[in-house]
């Protein structure tokens, strides 16, 4: 999409027909609208297309257009995050509306979009050489830190393709991996190739990036199905695996389903074992036991040797749990209603977890 004048008033007639007054902003956060209000506005760190953030008393919304705008309102609360969506919406609508196809990059950041089905699909995938059924995956490489270069100007060098792999650019922040699953033998594998992705970057630049896996696919149509996979492993990991980066849609399915419970529902839970009684037993301390304890498989002499503690530090650590609250950690069963019922003082969460 060309950012000419004439669109630029297009949205502007749009945002000037709302409620509430927005303000169209560059990826970097200048102002492009309203027209005479130039400056540069503080934006969140972490952006999803199509996701409201609260931020500083204000509402974002990154809009999945080339190049990458940002819709911000002065409010907060639920009108404002409806209001912003639907803003959002039409915006979207009208840049990709203008968008030429004039390469096979094109062609397959609007397969990723799901917008070319049917025989305009097989037209563009004839025109541009593109095999319409072939085993693929996409993954997402999301750069934080992009102040002066973008994403693909960082990793286009770092990112090893073996033929047939592709790597898209969607916007400043974000890459798609467009993975040939000819010579893939496991989805470990592609966890190990994302995590030395993020090692090559954090080595060669000092910047980091999160990677989302979803599914392998065989035909092209279906690539937008697995780039929305792996956009929900970010979301759903950036939620329930906040130490880790590189998350696996089908290595997720416990949190899925966690993520898929209503909030209440889930606090109502949660609140069993997690609760004013329990505070001091479960510091950070404890906390970091507990997870380490299910790392290990419920190992007592692998756990206290990674924790630097006595086996019975750790025995007696786990004892106080069960007397506080009736679970034996170390009986399988019990560990696994506990992690489930930790789990669920997160679930229910509509938007992934902004990062520092």
């Amino acid at each position: 999409m060309i950012l000419d004048r004439r669109f630029l008033n297009e949205v502007q007639q749009v945002l000037g027909r709302l409620m509430q007054p927005m303000w169209l902003l560059d990826e970097e956060g200048g102002v492009l609208l309203p027209e005479g209000q130039a400056g540069k506005w503080s934006l969140p760190s972490f952006l999803e297309p199509g996701v409201p953030v609260a931020f500083e008393a204000r509402t974002y919304l990154a809009i999945d257009v080339i190049p990458p705008m940002v819709l911000c309102a002065e409010t907060q609360g639920i009108v404002t995050h409806d209001t912003i969506l639907l803003a959002g919406a039409m915006v979207q609508a009208m840049g990709r509306g203008e968008a030429p196809i004039a390469s096979r990059y094109d062609v397959y950041r609007r397969v990723l979009r799901e917008e070319l089905t049917g025989p305009e699909l097989e037209a563009l995938a004839n025109e541009h050489q593109i095999d319409l059924e072939h085993s693929r995956c996409a993954i997402i490489l999301q750069v934080m830190q992009t102040e002066n270069e973008s994403a693909l100007q960082q990793m286009e060098a770092l990112v090893p393709r073996a033929d047939g792999d592709l790597l898209v650019e969607l916007d400043r922040h974000t890459l798609v991996l467009l993975k040939t699953m000819d010579q893939v033998e496991g989805f470990d594998e592609l966890r190990q190739l994302g995590e030395a992705i993020q090692q090559m970057l954090q080595n060669e630049t000092g910047h980091s990036c999160l990677v989302g896996i979803g599914e392998a696919k065989s035909s092209l149509k279906a690539l937008g199905e697995s780039y929305r996979e792996a956009r929900r492993a970010m979301e759903v990991g950036l939620t329930f695996q906040t130490d880790q980066g590189v998350f696996v849609f089908r290595q997720l399915v416990l949190e899925r389903f966690l993520m898929d419970i209503p909030r209440e529902l889930g606090a109502r839970y949660h609140a069993i074992f997690f609760n004013r009684k329990t505070t001091r037993l479960f510091n950070e301390e404890m906390l970091h036991t507990i997870r380490m304890f299910f790392a290990k498989d419920l190992n007592l002499s692998d756990t206290a040797r990674q924790l630097f503690i006595h086996r019975n530090t750790l025995v007696y650590r786990l004892d106080k749990v069960q007397r506080q609250t009736g679970l034996d950690l170390r009986r399988f069963d019990d560990a696994v209603t506990f992690k489930l019922v930790m789990h669920l003082g997160k679930s229910g969460k509509d938007k992934p977890k902004q990062l520092n």
